[in-house]
């Protein structure tokens, strides 16, 4: 499931990139204006709400298969409504007891650097 969610998002991606490229910017008509001729593949505007349109709804298919391609990520591939305790199987006593051993070696490490300074 994961895989075929994530495939449908590296398409959408694909598509709309490639929807925001063919979009006309909007400085481009100021130089038509100007004396500058209507270079435009679909011609003088006439795709361009069609273009907006598939845009918009490609986004926002890319955007839904975010969040469900998080989602799957999150609870191992498959949906689920029950919550992931995620310091399952964690000593959490022996974690905070590493951390103070640790936090009282570089004290008296500190400790023993001074004093050898001072003796100096």
């Amino acid at each position: 499931m994961y895989t075929v969610v994530l495939s449908i998002h590296v398409l959408l991606a694909v598509v709309l990139v490639t929807l925001v490229l063919l979009q006309q910017g909007k400085g481009a008509d100021v130089g038509a204006v100007m004396g500058g001729g209507s270079n435009s593949l679909f011609g003088a505007g006439g795709a361009s709400s069609v273009l907006v349109r598939a845009t918009t709804f490609i986004a926002i298919a890319f955007m839904l298969t975010s969040v469900l391609l998080v989602r799957l990520s999150a609870v191992g591939g498959a949906f689920s409504t029950t919550s992931v305790d995620i310091t399952e199987g964690l000593d959490i006593e022996k974690v905070k007891g590493s951390v103070v051993t640790s936090e009282s070696q570089n004290t008296s490490a500190s400790a023993n650097e001074t004093s050898a300074t001072a003796e100096k």
